[in-house]
């Protein structure tokens, strides 16, 4: 095994980029970042913010202006009620999101339960808190549906808190409502905190529907949520996510946030209160698009004969790439030198996802379609 090989996660993906970046026609389908550009009016208020000289420290959980864009956010899309005052705390993007909750609730020998595929900075948070992740592995052949019951037979007595992702990335996959409820049921019988990672929850397909667990009498009190203006307002490099859950778990991340990074840009929280309260044509915009990517990327798929998880949400698909007999860091490698197209390999997830690519759909349709032409050709001779 190579040392690209052995790499993981976030560094490997680090790895190809710059080695992509070399190529002036590469076609980026690996990171989740939308290729559309951020709105104008969001544009204008961060203007405004600076004209203001509006460029004092915000308190180290946010401005109280966006707690409460945020609130009528979450009330709006998640039906999560929450206070502002006590209850959001904002973020650098949806990273820091994620490391401090795992920070705030597994310490030193703790377990975080996890379906998987999962988002591989999971790995790293628990890594630094020094807690241990349990795994619960979907299948493609399943959709890599999620069964409560499997999960709840892994289970162990140091198991802290369970992770849902949903919509899933990479495997694009939502926890239907039903299984939400049986979720929740299962932490309030174990006394387990839920992390829930809803960062996709405005993108969802085929009549999918998202239901967050603190939006549920039995869920409220236990829930940390996870979401990010990145995502749905092409907001990425503004690096503005927040956290909501109840009172005494936020104390705790408010604390980790003021001792580890302190408060957030405030000229990005300014632009982050004009995307949550201002036109939100720009998501709907973005999901039609993404329809019509995701289907492209599906046909290319299903003429190539390659097993995928049905994408209930999200931005990719996470493709089964076994008939090729390579693994993936070998099949990226090879699809990038050769044709000069950027896939995420599976391995970047975990060991168990070494037999799997991630394929974005965030270019337009045109250059989306070249980049799975040129795809397709690698992976056709290995077939």
């Amino acid at each position: 095994m190579t040392q690209s090989t052995q790499k993981r996660g976030t560094s490997l993906l680090y790895e190809l980029m710059a080695e992509a970046n070399t190529y002036p026609d590469t076609i980026f389908m690996a990171r989740g970042d939308p290729d559309f550009i951020t709105p104008d009016h969001i544009l204008a208020a961060a203007r405004q913010a600076m004209a203001d000289h509006a460029h004092d420290y915000s308190p180290p959980e946010g401005l109280l202006s966006l707690r409460q864009a945020i609130t009528a956010r979450i009330k709006r899309v998640n039906q999560i009620d929450a206070n502002p005052e006590t209850d959001i705390v904002v973020t650098n993007g949806g990273q820091e999101s994620l490391f401090l909750m795992v920070l705030a609730t597994i310490g030193a020998g703790d377990d975080l339960l996890v379906p998987e595929p999962s988002y591989n900075t999971y790995n790293d948070a628990l890594r630094f808190a020094g807690g241990r992740k349990v795994s619960v592995v979907n299948r493609v052949e399943e959709n890599f549906y999620a069964d409560p019951d499997r999960v709840r037979k892994a289970i162990t007595p140091q198991t802290k808190a369970l992770l849902l992702v949903s919509p899933n990335n990479p495997s694009a996959t939502v926890i239907p409502p039903a299984d939400i409820r049986r979720f929740v049921a299962i932490a309030e019988e174990y006394d387990l905190v839920i992390l829930s990672d809803e960062i996709y929850d405005m993108f969802l397909y085929d009549g999918h529907s998202h239901l967050s667990p603190a939006s549920l009498p039995n869920g409220a009190l236990r829930t940390l949520t996870l979401n990010a203006s990145s995502k749905a307002y092409a907001m990425t490099g503004w690096r503005v996510g927040w956290i909501a859950g109840p009172a005494d778990l936020m104390a705790q991340v408010k604390r980790l946030k003021a001792a580890i990074t302190g408060p957030t840009s405030v000229i990005a929280q300014h632009a982050a209160v004009a995307a949550l309260n201002g036109p939100q044509h720009v998501v709907k915009e973005m999901h039609d698009a993404y329809i019509r990517r995701r289907k492209l990327v599906m046909d290319t798929m299903d003429d190539l004969g390659i097993a995928y998880g049905i994408p209930q949400g999200g931005q990719f698909i996470f493709a089964d790439i076994r008939p090729t007999g390579l693994d993936s860091v070998e099949l990226a490698h090879r699809i990038l030198r050769e044709q000069h197209v950027l896939a995420y390999p599976g391995s970047g997830f975990g060991p168990d996802w070494d037999s799997y690519i991630r394929i974005t759909f965030l270019q337009p349709e045109a250059r989306l379609q070249e980049g799975l032409d040129r795809m397709k050709s690698v992976i056709a001779k290995l077939l």
